[in-house]
């Protein structure tokens, strides 16, 4: 059939993709002066009441997960002969598919990518759906306003609701990147049969290559030696043939990605097993990260080429079998034990101004890890400069709240649970706000660790900028030396003595 040249209101301009069930066309919508895609169900389906209802079932449920790490829909329409279509945003920089086209990409390019789609695939797991046909086709490029692009997952046409995942389930996937329990009817994938398809992807990024099948399969080192071995390990447990000892979701999995310590599956080992500090020094590359302040608290380019959120912001849900459910990917385990009531003393000065009602929480944030810097006293100086203590803080030009300052989107990621957890709505209690700091300068700290200056006061240009400034800056940048400089004078304050 040819193409239609309006869609309801949006007038129709090319073919850009062609798929078993629909074509995707270039759309402008002369209502808003924007670009959009239009997808439209062809024909010989439009009929068929099963696959026009699961049609229509992929536009409510990306309406539905609302995430702009996943294509938008914004509306839904029926032409003139009686096909269904919807209209989405519109992916100016092309696919994955497009860019692997060119062969492997870099390592760094390749780890930020993953976080950031992994980041889209756990915003489905958090809403009980199953992509369940995660491949390079399906992921998908947008240029932001502001410059720079960020990633979205793409195509639900196949997905489930976990709640709908039963013995029935028909086979569904893609060759070379869907889980084994994938190819027979009674599969019922479920979260983790995503997880294998997210670490066919990173396969395919780190090597240029499908994974083979699980008998022929190498690690991604020995085809690439410079990856390094905690992420084969991570990878290779994706990709592990029972589905019993992947990564349980992909905020695990994007987690392992980001953590020095991922665990190997059952049937795989590293050729060399890594020390504390080796594996330390493993942590993999691209610069994604979370910023916490309107000035630095929203979202930020992952390094590489794409970008939305940090991948590091779902490190703080559960990823390594060794860490209790709510650590971070750092040292939590051998950090010092929470303080007893009335305690605080060994860490925080007597007679300062710090409230007595916040002091063991900032104990508690400042003794999450042992990261080089970080301290009760750093805490409460961040906690003086930002608030003066003040809880019920608000800031809604800034988008701004609570006495650490949280922007809502932002907190999301590092408060327990990371995107598993429902959305924090502001006023935010101290204790969340106050714990969140913790996990943000434990798991990000690492990544400005070798850079001059003060550590402690690294750690706190982080919690303004994030980590790319940083990085260029070669240190603190000039920006926030006042800023700093202030939470230096209240830490000589708050030192015990």
């Amino acid at each position: 059939m040819t193409a239609p040249s309006q869609a309801g209101r949006y007038r129709i301009e090319q073919l850009i993709g062609v798929g078993g069930f629909a074509s995707v066309y270039l759309a402008h919508d002369d209502e808003l002066r924007s670009p959009v895609a239009v997808k439209i169900l062809a024909d010989n389906w439009a009929r068929q009441p099963d696959v026009r209802g699961r049609f229509l079932q992929e536009a409510r449920l990306l309406r539905r997960a609302d995430s702009h790490l996943l294509v938008q829909v914004f509306d839904v329409g029926e032409l003139d002969d009686g096909r269904p279509y919807f209209v989405m945003t519109y992916a100016d920089r092309g696919t994955l598919e497009d860019r692997l086209s060119g062969g492997a990409l870099t390592v760094d390019e390749a780890l930020g990518l993953m976080r950031d789609i992994c980041q889209g695939v756990s915003v489905l797991h958090s809403i009980g759906v199953v992509h369940r046909d995660l491949k390079p086709s399906n992921v998908l490029f947008c240029s932001r306003p502001e410059g720079g692009e960020r990633v979205m997952v793409a195509d639900l046409g196949i997905a489930r609701s976990t709640d709908h995942l039963s013995g029935l389930t028909l086979p569904a996937g893609s060759p070379g990147y869907q889980a084994p329990e994938q190819l027979y009817f009674d599969g019922a994938p479920d979260a983790r049969a995503d997880v294998h398809g997210l670490g066919a992807l990173t396969y395919h990024m780190l090597t240029g290559r499908v994974p083979a099948k699980p008998e022929q399969r190498v690690p991604p080192s020995a085809l690439r030696p410079e990856v390094p071995e905690a992420v084969d390990a991570a990878v290779m447990r994706a990709l592990d043939p029972g589905r019993e000892a992947r990564w349980p979701d992909a905020a695990a999995y994007a987690a392992a990605l980001s953590s020095s310590t991922a665990v190997p599956s059952a049937s795989w080992k590293p050729q060399v097993q890594l020390s504390g500090g080796e594996a330390q020094g493993l942590s993999s590359g691209g610069e994604a990260h979370m910023r916490p302040s309107e000035k630095g608290r929203r979202r930020v380019i992952a390094g590489g080429a794409a970008a939305v959120v940090a991948a590091a912001a779902v490190t703080v849900v559960a990823v390594n079998l060794a860490q209790s459910p709510d650590q971070p990917g750092g040292t939590r385990a051998a950090a010092s034990t929470p303080p007893a009531s009335g305690s605080t003393s060994r860490w925080l000065r007597n007679g300062s101004d710090i409230p007595g009602q916040y002091r063991e929480l900032i104990v508690q944030a400042g003794t999450y890890c042992q990261e080089p810097g970080l301290s009760p006293a750093l805490i409460a100086a961040m906690l003086k400069a930002e608030s003066g203590y003040d809880p019920g803080l608000s800031d809604p030009v800034k988008d701004e709240y609570g006495i650490s300052r949280w922007t809502p989107s932002v907190l999301w990621y590092w408060q327990p649970g990371g995107l598993q957890s429902p959305k924090p709505v502001p006023p935010f209690s101290p204790e969340l706000s106050i714990l969140s700091m913790g996990r943000f300068l434990c798991t990000l700290g690492p990544r400005v660790a070798d850079l001059p200056g003060d550590p402690a006061l690294k750690l706190a240009a982080l919690y303004r900028s994030g980590v790319d400034p940083l990085k260029r800056a070669g240190g603190i940048p000039e920006r926030w030396r006042d800023y700093t400089e202030k939470v230096s004078r209240y830490m000589r304050d708050y030192r015990p003595d």
